[in-house]
């Protein structure tokens, strides 16, 4: 009986200890490389993007603050003259970055209403980076 006891008893307390096999580890480091690579690309999207917006925020404040200053010349806003608002291209350095600037101008509907366009060309880039129009009434322009 004491031999039973003892038999019952020590296959009860043995417990298998097993860990992972060499098939199960290899598996684990794989998805944890692909997860990791594709969150490495996804940052580096994402600066991407980020650059990419920056420059097109800092063309469109170019192209703005030559609408702009047309808009104010137009309203005779300008109390140093309109020399400078008289330039139909030039170049400004915005954000660390020097930009070419066009301003055209083209007939509308109405008697004196005019398109006004800004494009903004970054000088290392052919394509322009933004491109702004506005409708204005200048009574300067009618013949």
């Amino acid at each position: 009986m004491i031999c039973a006891y003892k038999c019952i008893s020590s296959s009860m307390y043995k417990t298998s200890v097993r860990g992972f096999t060499l098939m199960e580890v290899a598996v684990a480091l794989l998805i944890l490389s692909m997860v990791l690579a594709s969150s490495l690309q996804l940052v580096g999207q994402y600066a991407d993007e980020r650059v990419l917006i920056r420059e097109r925020f800092l063309a469109n404040r170019v192209g703005w603050n030559r609408l702009l200053e047309k808009y104010q010349e137009l309203e005779g806003w300008h109390s140093y003259g309109s020399l400078i608002s008289r330039r139909i291209e030039g170049s400004e350095n915005q954000g660390g970055a020097d930009w070419q600037w066009k301003l055209g101008v083209e007939d509308a509907m109405g008697r004196q209403l005019y398109r006004f366009e800004a494009t903004v060309v970054k000088k290392s880039q052919p394509r322009p980076s933004s491109v702004l129009a506005i409708f204005l009434i200048d009574e300067s322009l009618r013949e």
